[in-house]
């Protein structure tokens, strides 16, 4: 593409998030809509990560709107078997997606927004921004006073075990990346977690069921940011589901110490409990920050840079957000949790597109 184009509806991202807004922008009547991808190909983040990454939530919740997630060998799918899966999606329901087209930069223009690419620009009424705004690796302060005689790297970018040079690893994190990475690499290092808090393990199943079919049953993966439920979830760190973890570290194979990384010296790190350690590579699974330095639109960001808005609609008319954590639910951020979010998103922009008078209606 070289030039302007100019779109109803564009969709910045093509992962769960942005596929399922597409999806849903359709069936309201919404023909017009682009969905533009930054990476080569629909679901490359998941064929960047690491090689052997399950995801923890069962096939049953990984699925998108109108599309079940095929059944497989294990209860839970694979990354490539997601990758494969969004790609799929697209391909099926027919949406309009251009892959290799980062935006470099969203600027508002006349009655509505201008989204620069490299090749050219995309003139649009509305925007979703579902990108995830939690992109770019977080690494605390501490990792920039390791010297080079240890090997630290974010999970981002670790791929498998074999890439690890011989020594002790210090996985630094409670979430459930630091819980598998740790598993793996246990089988052939010396390997200490290091998380925020005591970890909170939760049982794949209960009663023979999946655990994932009792928090839908009790209401709980659905509550409301805004309930009781959801404040209490919300003020607590993640869960780990699995127990693998709590057994290996029970039978000795894995060291875990709750207690934050606080600084580093050289070779050693320390702890907030004044545990000194002197790994050889440190595996820092510490989530991500925003990343949203390319969203030129006054009002759309806080000061940090965080997204502005109220259960996904921005203060700035025609701006839209989908697939934030909390954004409207416990699992806005997940999977199963697009449908609603992205029904509701949809809806909105349509209402607003046939009150403009001047759009293009599918069917």
């Amino acid at each position: 593409m070289s030039g302007q184009q100019e779109v109803d509806v564009l969709v910045v991202g093509a992962g769960q998030a942005g596929l399922g807004t597409a999806h849903h922008l359709a069936r309201a009547g919404v023909a017009d809509v682009l969905v533009v991808e930054a990476a080569d190909a629909i679901g490359q983040v998941w064929r960047d990560r690491w090689d052997s990454l399950q995801l923890f939530t069962p096939r049953r919740f990984s699925s998108l709107p109108g599309m079940p997630f095929p059944a497989g060998s294990s209860p839970t799918p694979s990354r490539l078997e997601m990758a494969g899966y969004l790609a799929a999606y697209a391909d099926r329901r027919r949406l309009r997606v251009r892959t290799s087209a980062p935006v470099r930069r969203l600027s508002v223009a006349g009655g509505g927004f201008t989204a620069h690419l490299p090749d050219g620009s995309v003139r649009a009424r509305h925007v979703v921004l579902a990108t995830g705004a939690y992109r770019r690796p977080r690494v605390p302060a501490a990792a920039g006073d390791l010297d080079g005689a240890v090997h630290q790297l974010h999970s981002s970018s670790y791929r498998r075990p074999d890439d690890l040079p011989d020594g002790p690893v210090l996985v630094v994190g409670g979430g459930n990346s630091a819980a598998q990475l740790a598993l793996e690499l246990a089988g052939r290092h010396e390997v200490t977690v290091a998380s925020p808090v005591v970890p909170r393990f939760l049982p794949e199943r209960v009663l023979g069921v999946s655990t994932y079919w009792w928090l839908l049953l009790t209401g709980v993966l659905n509550a409301g940011a805004s309930t009781p439920v959801g404040r209490f979830l919300h003020a607590r760190h993640e869960a780990v589901f699995g127990r693998q973890l709590h057994r290996a570290v029970r039978a000795g194979k894995v060291r875990l110490i709750a207690s934050p990384v606080v600084a580093a010296d050289g070779p050693r790190v320390r702890l907030a409990d004044g545990t000194e350690l002197a790994p050889r590579t440190v595996l820092w699974c510490t989530g991500f920050t925003p990343d949203t330095g390319w969203i030129d639109v006054p009002g759309a960001l806080t000061g940090d840079g965080a997204p502005r808005h109220v259960r996904g609609a921005s203060p700035v008319a025609g701006l839209h957000w989908m697939g934030l954590p909390w954004q409207t639910r416990v699992n806005s951020s997940l999977i199963d949790g697009v449908d609603r979010d992205a029904r509701r998103t949809a809806r909105r922009i349509a209402a607003a597109l046939w009150a403009d008078g001047a759009v293009t209606r599918a069917g």
